[in-house]
């Protein structure tokens, strides 16, 4: 285990985003259009037409995974994560009126009539993420180039 502190908080983000825009590459685009580098997801909520994600479905060494796109209308129920580097981390719950689906963001996702999120800039953090031994992206100390 490791653990890296941030100790200042920076500017909060509010998004508002409408039916069509895509969820993960607006987030991503607006941090980089003010130059936020790293970040905390502190809330998300709204309503998607098409998710996609992707699914831990074995327990090898290696990650094992299923991407999974779905084309209907979903509620967001939750999205968690941190963005590191410039590049979002985020775990999702979406449902429809009979199930519900858990998985990783992918590119693709877009909203259906709304999406609320707020980010809030980690200021003292120099992390990202580099794939170990077994493939698993983790977060290390980010070198200064």
């Amino acid at each position: 285990m490791k653990k890296y502190m941030g100790y200042e908080l920076g500017r909060v983000m509010i998004l508002n985003l409408e039916r069509d825009d895509l969820l993960l590459e607006t987030i991503e685009q607006e941090l980089r259009k003010i130059g936020i580098k790293n970040a905390l997801l502190t809330s998300a909520i709204g309503s998607l037409q098409k998710v996609v994600l992707h699914r831990v479905v074995g327990t090898g060494r290696e990650p094992e995974d299923e991407f999974v796109t779905l084309e209907k209308p979903m509620e967001l129920a939750s999205l968690q994560g941190v963005v590191l580097d410039g590049k979002a981390h985020f775990h999702m719950v979406v449902s429809d009126v009979e199930q519900s689906y858990t998985g990783h963001l992918e590119p693709g996702t877009r909203v259906l009539y709304l999406g609320e999120i707020s980010l809030v800039e980690l200021k003292d953090v120099s992390l990202c993420r580099e794939k170990n031994e077994n493939n698993i992206s983790m977060i290390v100390e980010k070198e200064e180039r």
